[in-house]
């Protein structure tokens, strides 16, 4: 599965957004990831829990969305989203 070259659009909690891959990728660049729990995804070298990348991209409090918004956010996006062994 490649990158969406289209922005997306979703609401979490009534807000909407519209997000693409280029602001995922330039937001989390430099970006240390955190401890991965289940699920990660793959951004350039790093791998980072799904519900960090999108609460860094977005500027939201992780207590706004669950994990499975993140999940399937960024598989919209062409993201892949993977469990930890």
């Amino acid at each position: 599965m490649g990158y969406s070259k289209e922005p997306i659009s979703f609401t979490l909690r009534g807000i909407r957004y519209t997000l693409s891959v280029d602001q995922i990728l330039s937001s989390m660049r430099g970006v240390r990831p955190e401890r991965i729990k289940k699920y990660y995804v793959k951004i350039g070298s790093e791998n980072y829990p799904p519900k960090q990348v999108i609460s860094e991209t977005l500027g939201i409090s992780r207590i706004s969305f669950t994990t499975m918004d993140a999940y399937d956010i960024l598989r919209r996006l062409g993201f892949s989203v993977e469990e930890e062994d």
